[in-house]
């Protein structure tokens, strides 16, 4: 039943999350901690969904057992997790004791099975909150105009053929998200949505670390000729490492064999973190990597009112980075943040402003530092330098908690960013990379 509107101080509202993935789930908990009544509809059961993983379409050379091997662990950085435990301290610190540190570093990796787990179990104990499992959204529900030749959205149809009423209406779909689609059917106009190819592609192979094995996680993100090299591992479980490369650098397609990237990685691995494990199955071919980035107020009207999009329905750059769960835990914070600043009937111009204040910048620096490496001759990840300072707009954040970890964010990138652009090339030349593809394929 719809919950009255109104100011969220002093008024319970009812809300309807789309998407059950971590961030879907964060959103959750922050809100009903507000004393707002939630419900979460999670199309697959339970939280495991790359919905907020970064992930996007891909092909496996052993699709069918690849499907079932875990997700890529989380990386939390720091600042996220200061955030975390000031605004869900019980939930921050079963986070922490379920994380690794990154050796050498202050970052947590954590497996995604446990967080989901973790996150799964707050969801089902937490007053206010009705979590429907296996339950997705066929439609959004409208009603009553509140601007003239906007649709006001005041719930969803699940795909069970159950209307579920609402205030407010947030999608948590991930990079999958079909809130365009639906806005379309109810008459909303279309909001601006940007997509750009990164212009990377990627070949991960997932290893089965020993049962008995625990340590230190392992993130590291490497710059060599040609090519970029990605490790993670939450210290315990399977762990990946992702070979990166121009996606126009067709000298290195044959990295999608085994054996042809097996001969590959071991040009790299003195030169990593050390982790040991046998390959799962084959490698896990990223062909199309888009980052893409979509706003819902236009000449500062919204195109619907009552619905927001969060972490990767909102917008979503490359995995690598190990930016996004970070990211998605600020975007949680602030819709909770523009539900509870005033009145509901505003809560959509006021996301959109935070958003644009404290996320956009960020997302834009990434999205023009990819756009940069596919225009130069040659590009690959780490081709080409980016200036290491924050852009002007950080000048502005204030000084709150979510502009501090805005901050941090800001900083990371430019740190990512100078890494790639100084790369000094030191281990294998690209003719070393090609050669030791160039051998023979048996097995591939």
């Amino acid at each position: 039943m719809l919950m009255p509107s109104g100011t969220a101080e002093g008024c319970v509202m009812h809300v309807v999350v789309c998407g059950a993935g971590p961030v879907g789930a964060m959103v959750a908990l922050l809100l009903a901690a507000e004393g707002h009544q939630v419900t979460v509809l999670a199309q697959r059961p339970g939280l495991s969904s790359s919905a907020d993983s970064g992930t996007c379409e891909q092909t496996h050379t052993a699709s069918d057992p690849l499907r079932k091997t875990e997700e890529p662990p989380l990386l939390l950085l720091p600042g996220a997790m200061l955030m975390a435990a000031r605004e869900l301290p019980d939930l921050a610190r079963k986070l922490v004791s379920a994380s690794a540190a990154v050796e050498g570093g202050t970052d947590l990796v954590a497996p995604r099975a446990v967080v989901s787990s973790v996150l799964r179990e707050e969801l089902s104990q937490t007053d206010g909150i009705r979590l429907e499992r296996g339950i997705g959204v066929a439609s959004l529900l409208t009603g009553t105009e509140r601007l003239p030749g906007r649709p006001h959205i005041q719930g969803v149809l699940t795909d069970t053929g159950q209307a579920v009423l609402a205030d407010l209406v947030v999608d948590a779909g991930g990079r999958g998200s079909e809130m365009v689609k639906w806005l379309s059917e109810v008459g909303a106009p279309r909001p601006l949505e940007d997509r750009q190819d990164t212009g990377f592609r990627l070949y991960t192979r997932h290893f089965a670390a020993s049962e008995t094995r625990t340590g230190s996680a392992r993130w590291s993100l490497h710059h060599f000729d040609s090519i970029s090299v990605a490790l993670l591992s939450a210290g315990q479980g399977p762990w990946s490492m992702t070979l990166c490369i121009s996606d126009e650098d067709l000298e290195l397609f044959p990295l999608a064999g085994p054996s042809a990237w097996s001969r590959a990685a071991g040009l790299y691995e003195p030169l990593l973190p050390r982790c040991s494990g046998s390959p799962l199955h084959g490698v896990w071919v990223t062909s199309r990597l888009d980052s893409c980035y979509r706003r819902f107020v236009i000449g500062g009207r919204p195109v619907a009112t009552g619905t927001v999009s969060v972490g990767n329905a909102w917008a979503a750059t490359n995995p690598l980075l190990g930016l996004g769960p970070s990211m998605g835990l600020l975007h949680a914070v602030l819709v909770r943040d523009a539900v509870r600043q005033g009145n509901a009937e505003d809560v959509v111009l006021r996301f959109d402003r935070l958003t644009e204040g404290l996320l956009t910048p960020l997302h834009h620096r990434i999205t023009d530092w990819e756009e940069r490496l596919q225009t130069r001759d040659g590009g690959s990840p780490g081709s080409l330098p980016l200036e290491a300072h924050a852009p002007e707009a950080l000048a502005g954040l204030g000084m709150g908690p979510a502009a501090g970890l805005a901050r941090d964010l800001q900083a990371r990138f430019s740190t990512l960013a100078d890494s790639a652009g100084s790369s000094t090339r030191t281990g294998p030349s690209r003719t070393e990379l090609v050669k030791a593809l160039a051998r023979s394929t048996i097995g591939i």
